[in-house]
């Protein structure tokens, strides 16, 4: 059985996906565990690790890109080491049994490539952008003005990310073997279909 790797939309359900097709099929389910492990298994700091997890460092890769910051060359540096550490271990974990994966370019990580494993790989999105911001609102506990500021700047983060260490769009169905779209599909039977795919697959 293979490994899934998911990439998702902020506010599209794709953790939860993800959470639910591992219960199916018996699965470790791997989101930000993956600092843990990689904390463990390379002796970096967890706290800047989580610093450097998608969901911050988004904002400071592009500010990188932009600014004459006389650390930029170290600071670039630093921040491959630890994107190797992470994808060093979601390789491992990936060997060691099929998972799944949210997330910090696994669906890379895990495409066949140089001897890696290869899963799955998922994108999912919410066309419905009203239904979306409620989802935002009920698992981030915020107001609408605040689920719509949050929506945009976690896509935009992870865009960010996915394009500064891959040199690909995060979004382009290339980089998929399959999309849902969860404002037409629910989340449950995405997850269905998930299970479906990997167990009918060699």
């Amino acid at each position: 059985m293979r490994s899934i790797a998911i990439e998702r939309e902020f506010g599209s359900g794709g953790r939860e996906v993800g959470r639910l097709v591992a219960e199916q099929l018996g699965m470790p389910f791997y989101d930000g565990e993956i600092l843990f492990n990689t904390a463990e298994r390379s002796g970096m700091d967890l706290g800047q690790l989580r610093n450097f997890d998608e969901r911050q460092a988004g904002s400071l890769l592009f500010d990188l890109a932009l600014a004459g910051n006389p650390n930029a060359y170290s600071m670039r540096t630093r921040l491959y080491e630890m994107f190797e550490a992470m994808q060093g271990t979601v390789r491992q974990l990936a060997q060691k049994e099929p998972s799944v994966f949210i997330g910090r370019c696994s669906t890379e990580t895990l495409s066949g490539k140089d001897g890696a494993p290869r899963a799955l790989r998922v994108f999912i999105y919410a066309s419905d952008q009203v239904e979306r911001c409620r989802r935002i609102m009920n698992t981030e506990h915020v107001d609408e003005q605040d689920a719509r500021s949050l929506m945009r700047h976690r896509d935009k983060e992870r865009e960010q990310y996915f394009r500064y260490f891959t040199r690909k769009s995060w979004g382009d169905k290339a980089n998929y073997d399959i999309q849902l779209n969860t404002s037409v599909l629910p989340v449950q039977q995405c997850a269905d279909i998930l299970a479906g795919i990997v167990r009918d697959m060699p």
